[in-house]
This record gives C-alpha cells, structure tokens and sequence, in this order.
C-alpha cells in the first residue's frame, strides 16, 4: 500500500487491501512522510495509530430494491401463471458496488413453478409387421397427448415414421412392387426411408390428424433402417422444431433390428454417412439412396451433442439387441413392447414413474451466467436440497421446490464505466441483471480544509491536501520551482550540533527536513535525528512493543512502566489461586508487595524473610535469619562477595576442620544446616550472639548425596547376562563331552567282542551247471 504512493483516498482504495486515514490530526508532522494509505492493520497500530472510526476501508455491497416498480417481484406459485410467464429466480436485478480484489457474494434463489418444457417426437417403423401398432397410435394418439399435458403443461408431441432405403437388395426393384410393396389384395404405399409427418407442436389435434393420414410399408429383408431416421431426425433441428432449451426425447418404436454402417455396400452404396441433415421441403429424407447407414458410435455422438433421450418401445424378440445398444447411449431407455405392438402405453406409464425414468434431466435446474471480461466470476456453488455441490447445477428440483445459487463477483482494477452481469436459468426466459459498478469514490465527512484551504494551489480531501503537480507540502505550500536548489534553506536543515543536512536522514524541501521512512525503521525529528529503534529494548522488542519511542525515550501504555517499558503495572499475576494459599485475596499473600508482576518478599517479625513465588514459605525465625551471611563462608547464597563484607559485619566466622564426636564446640547453642538446591549438598554451622557479635563455626566440607552411577549399574547388568550365558554354555559343555565319552566307550567294548552269525545263504546257489547230451542207440 505504502509503495503505491497514492496521493488521494482513491488512488488508495483502488489498491486491493489497503485503507485511507481521513483524521486530520494524522500525519500531520512537517518533519516525517507517512502515507495515509497502509493496510488497516498497520494504520491502527503503528506509528501515530490512526483512530478506527476515521479509517476508510469500503467493502463490495450489494442492494437489491424491492416491490414491482423496481423491477424484482417475489416467487410465483405453482400454476398460478401462463406458460412462460411466471417468475422462478430472484432478485431479478442487482445493484453491486465491487471494489478491487474484494469478492462480492451473490446468491439467488430459484423456485421451481413452471412446468418443464419437453419435445417428444415419436419415430415410427411403418413396415408391414408394424401395421397393427399404427393402429394403436391412431387410436392412443389424443389420450397419449392428454397424459403428457396432465405432466407438464409445456409439452409438444411429433411424428416420423421409417421403413428402409428403396435400393435393392432392401425392396424389389419390379416396377409393380415399387408402386406397391405389399399384395394387390391389400395394398400399401411405397417403400421409403424417413418421413417427417408432423413436426413437434403443442397442438394434440394436428398429431392425431397427422397419424390418421399415414399408412403402412413394405420392404424385402428383415433389418430396417431405423438409425437413418433417428440420424435425420436427431441433426434437422429446424424440420423437426426441437426446442434449444427443452427436453428432447425421441421415441423409436419397431419389431426389428437394425441397418448400420457397412450394410450400405449391399445396395452398392459406399459414401459414409456425413450426419448432416437431407430433409425436403415436404420432410422427406432425400439422400438415402447415396449415403451409407450411420455408425452406432457417429449416431452416439450426436445424441450426446444435440441432447437427445432416446427410449426404445420394441418387442421382445428383438428387445436384447435394443438393450445392447442402450448400453452405448447414454441416457437412453428400453421398453418392451408386447408381441402385437398394442401395450403403446407403456411411454405413458415412463413419465408418470418418476423413480423409473432417472435417465431424464426433467428435474434440474442450470444457471447461466455471461459477464464481461472485466468481471470475474468464481466460487460457485449450488445449494440443493441434498447438499451444497460446486456449480449451478441442481438436480431433483420438482415443482414448488426452492433451492439457491451463490457466486462471487471481483475485479482487478476500477471499471471506467458500469457494467452488466446476465443471469439466466437454462430453459427458461428469465434473466437476472446485475449492474456492477466500482467501488473507487471515498465518502469523506470533511470537505474543507481546517487551516488555510491547501494554500490555494490543492484540493483537501478526506484528511489531507492533494496538491497540484509542482506543489508539495501539508498544505501546498511549498512551491518546488521557485525553492528547488536554493542555499539559504539549507542553513534551516542544518542540525547545529553534528553541522550534517537533516543527518543523512531525510532530503531539504523548503527548508524543513522530510525525513525518509523505512518498513522497519521510521526517522523523525526536525534534524531527523530520532529513530524509533533506538530505545531500550525488553524482550527483544523496542520498548518491549508496549510503548513507542520517542527520539531515545520509552512512552509507555497505560499499565507498564520501567525504561523499556518492561515492568507491567497489572497484580493478577502476583495473586496465589492454589487451594492451600494463605490469603488469596491480597497480592503474595499479604507477605509482599507485587513489582512488575511479581512478588518481593518482606521480613516477617522475627526480622527473617518469607519465601516462595507468592510469598507462602514462612521463615524459619533463627536460621533464616542469619542464613545469608552464614552462607558467606561458602561463597553460596543470596549475597555475593562485595555484599557478604558489607552485609555481614558484625559476623565472626570460624571455619573448623570438622565437626566430629570428639570436635570440642565452644558452646555456641544454635545449630543449623543448610541445602544448597543448586547440588543438594548439605552446609552445617554453629552460632551464638555474643556481646552483639554473632560467633559463627562452619564445617568447610559439604555433606552430598551420592547416587550409583547408572552407566555402571547398566554395564554390570550386561556382564551379569553375559556371565550366567557363558556359565551355561560351559556347563552344557561338560554334560556332553561327558555323554560322548560314554557313548565311545561303549563302542569300543562291543568292537572287540564281535559274533558273526554261522551258516549258509539260503538264496546262494553254486556257480558249476551239469548237462547230459542225448547219445544214439542202434536199433531202437
């Protein structure tokens, strides 16, 4: 804030964060620079502090005026308006004053009571098998109309109808069958891809009269070019008069399955389906017969792009092919149609289910918001009736539900002129209209200047005179021109004693030093001879930040005092709140008196000095007397060297070698020991006033408790555990060289008495064989 060097409260409010000082009496001194503008903070505790209520720190507003003749009118209740007319968002128009870099909160509160606009076309499979369900339209088409209107008011109903492409080898190309697809006995009209028959309209009487005059088709093969249609009817937003802000749903009802992109080739067709509209005057798909079926993903991307539901009534024995392709879609519907087409009734049923029809935004509410670049727009957040969630989205908003919508508004810098924030709810013809204005314009209570009027050569404004440019001063009167480079008026900033211009601190102008000021250091004095860091310091802080300082000396705030303001003047901390104190209603206890926050002891009647933080320890009457000086033969205590010979002078002390059961005591009665808290050694003496002298016997060796050093404790534990380990193993040691021992001499003995077992091997057999050879006899 300081470093914008802003001159007027509006140069400085247009500065994010920083305020205005418009106190008169502030920075007002002749010899120092201070900038009315800082952050509020800093003008309210530094330097002269300026007082809060003459801070200017404007913050972004907003009104919204009410009654009719302003323009903003309350909530409409349900069906109490006309379609299109009745009043969802308010306020209706904002006045906003936004200052730099301080958002404004905007919240506007939408009540549903309109009815939501829908479109339903409805895309019809005319072939022979769907003859019986043009029938049910025909005959469903006005109660259809009807139940649709009992849902919402604002509705339109449209009709197409498809068969397939009129190319073999989808139809035959016998010029009879082109005339007439079907039997002579019963004949129909010709085969074609895509009528519009009826574009939406809210007229029921125009959709009944439509389908009456329509008839069925024929085709050869079982597929049927149903994505065709869908694709003309999704892309001809014009033909068919989809409204931009409604519900779009489209109805495709048929037996059978689909033609898609690739089947084309089968007629000799081979250009891809491009996706873009081909409808004639009279809503006839007249590119059928040149361009290929669309693809299931190109059919997917226009669905998305141009927000259509589709909702697939087909029959059962095709109803899983549909249900596959539903799963590609996004927010499409399958519903089963009964094997004679005639339960059309189910679309009804849809919307009248609303748990069952999840898929389709009926029930939300989306704000839109167009702002110029100046403006930002951020934070936004929907307050639904479940729950906050970023955006300005809400769903599940039926009739008669309130919810609300809050943003922020922020800009950089001032606007040159008033601008305009447009707020509209999507789908409706309501807008919002916040007029946005700068915050940059102080409102100062002054308007004069209390001294000469800025010396005729500025303007006082909020506090201060804005000088004309080559004028400078509190009150302009300092003219550069006729000043700037002048001598004489450096002999008036001159500082007499050290002979330097305004002390290397400041620069001359118009023979008054201006001193120069510094983020953590501020230099003042005619000269600029003071700093406000020069002070004593306490606690680390100048003036132990409880006063200010004034050219080497401490102001303190009311309640400290001392040098460096260090010494607080505030007995709450002297008062001893502990359930066993003595007198917790007096400070220390009613046993001293409380400096700077805390307690010094006085001596109690028997001339010794009580003790403790609040002054609770009663002395001991004798002892504690004479302790301090006693302690003098240690060189421990309270006094110190110089303090034990002025302090103890009428003590005469004897230091003895010790004091043991055969020590002869010169028969000093009082005995007293002494504990050193800073060794917890024990001091022994012997006293007795003789004459007025206080006849003193120490012992110079201190009596101290010893303590077993746990380093050695530790080491001893380890090598006890090492020991008991070693002894173990040695005895396990012994008690097995012991067993092996045995377990030798046990060999040995059996080695040398050996029986060996007599006898043959049953299973050996010798290795010599006999053979008699057959030998001749004669005669026989």
């Amino acid at each position: 804030c300081t470093e914008s060097k802003a001159k007027s409260c509006s140069d400085c409010i247009s500065v994010p964060g920083c305020a205005w000082c418009e106190d008169s009496n502030y920075a007002n001194n002749p010899n120092v620079l201070i900038s009315r503008c800082d952050l509020p903070e800093n003008l309210l505790t530094e330097g002269e502090r300026c007082p809060e209520n003459a801070i200017i720190n404007p913050k972004s507003n907003q009104s919204s005026p009410g009654g009719l003749a302003s323009g903003n009118r309350p909530h409409s209740n349900v069906g109490e308006s006309a379609v299109g007319t009745a009043t969802q968002i308010r306020p209706q128009i904002i006045k906003a004053q936004v200052r730099p870099g301080d958002p404004l909160n905007i919240e506007l509160s939408f009540k549903q009571a309109e009815d939501y606009p829908v479109d339903l076309y409805y895309l019809l499979d005319l072939s022979k098998s769907m003859e019986n369900d043009l029938n049910s339209l025909r005959a469903l088409g006005r109660e259809l109309g009807m139940s649709m209107q009992n849902i919402t008011r604002d509705f339109r109903l449209g009709f197409g109808s498809f068969i397939d492409k009129t190319v073999m080898p989808y139809i035959s190309t016998v010029p009879a069958k082109i005339k007439n697809p079907c039997s002579d006995k019963a004949p129909c009209v010709p085969t074609y891809s895509f009528h519009n028959d009826l574009p939406l309209t809210p007229e029921i009487e125009a959709f009944v009269t439509s389908v009456n005059n329509v008839t069925h088709s024929s085709n050869l093969d079982n597929p049927e070019g149903g994505l065709d249609a869908m694709m003309q009817a999704i892309v001809c937003k014009e033909s068919i008069n989809w409204r931009k802000d409604a519900t779009h749903l489209l109805v495709y009802s048929t037996d059978a399955s689909f033609h898609y992109a690739g089947d084309g080739k089968l007629g000799g067709i081979v250009l891809p389906n491009d996706g873009r509209c081909y409808l004639n005057s009279k809503g006839h798909y007249y590119n059928a017969n040149y361009m290929d079926y669309p693809s299931i993903g190109h059919l997917v991307r226009k669905i998305t792009s141009h927000s259509i539901q589709p909702i697939f009534a087909v029959t059962s024995n095709v109803i899983q092919t549909y249900t596959n392709l539903q799963k590609m879609i996004p927010k499409s519907v399958v519903g089963e149609l009964s094997g004679d087409s005639s339960n059309i009734q189910l679309i009804q049923d849809a919307y009248n289910d609303t748990e069952r029809i999840r898929w389709a935004p009926i029930h939300w509410v989306l704000l839109e918001i167009k702002s110029p670049a100046e403006v930002s727009v951020s934070s936004q957040t929907a307050h639904c009736l479940d729950g906050s969630v970023p955006g300005l989205q809400c769903d599940g908003v039926k009739l008669g539900n309130v919810v609300n919508f809050t943003f922020t508004l922020s800009t950089e810098k001032c606007l040159t002129s008033p601008v305009q924030v447009i707020v509209s709810p999507y789908g409706y013809n309501e807008v919002v209209t916040i007029n946005v204005e700068s915050l940059c314009d102080c409102q100062c209570e002054e308007t004069e200047a209390p001294t000469n009027n800025c010396s005729g050569h500025g303007n006082y404004q909020c506090g201060s005179c804005v000088c004309e440019s080559g004028f400078t001063g509190l009150d302009c009167s300092c003219d550069q021109k006729d000043v700037l480079g002048i001598e004489s008026y450096l002999a008036n900033c001159t500082d007499p004693t050290t002979g330097v211009v305004c002390n290397r601190g400041g620069e001359c102008q118009c023979g008054s030093c201006i001193c120069t000021q510094y983020a953590n250091k501020k230099i003042d004095g005619k000269y600029c001879e003071c700093d406000n860091t020069s002070c004593k310091r306490a606690g680390g802080k100048v003036c132990n930040g409880m006063g200010k300082c004034d050219c080497g000396d401490c102001i303190c705030e009311p309640g400290w005092k001392g040098k460096a303001c260090e010494c607080t003047l505030e007995q709450a901390l002297c008062y001893d709140h502990s359930d066993d104190a003595l007198d917790s209603t007096k400070p220390c206890n009613g046993n001293g008196e409380c400096e700077c926050g805390q307690c010094v002891c006085k001596l109690s009647q028997g001339g010794a000095k009580f003790r403790g933080q609040y002054c609770e320890t009663k002395p001991l009457v004798v002892c504690d007397i004479h302790r301090d000086c006693i302690q003098c033969a240690w060189h421990t205590g309270n006094y110190n060297d110089t303090e034990c010979k002025t302090q103890c002078m009428g003590y005469n002390v004897t230091v003895v070698s010790g004091m043991t059961e055969d020590y002869q005591y010169s028969g000093y009665s009082q005995e007293c020991r002494f504990t050193d808290l800073s060794d917890d050694c024990t001091y022994q003496a012997n006293f007795e006033e003789i004459d007025g002298i206080i006849m003193v016997e120490v012992e110079p060796d201190k009596v101290c408790k010893t303590y077993a050093n746990p380093v050695y404790i530790i080491i001893g534990i380890i090598a006890a555990i090492v020991g008991i380990g070693l002894a173990i193993l040695l005895i396990w040691k012994l008690l097995t060289s012991i067993k092996d021992a045995r377990e030798y001499k046990n060999f040995q003995k059996e080695s040398q008495n050996p029986k060996w077992q007599g006898g043959e091997n049953p299973i050996f057999k010798k290795a010599t064989s006999t053979f008699k050879n057959p030998m001749y006899s004669a005669g026989k």
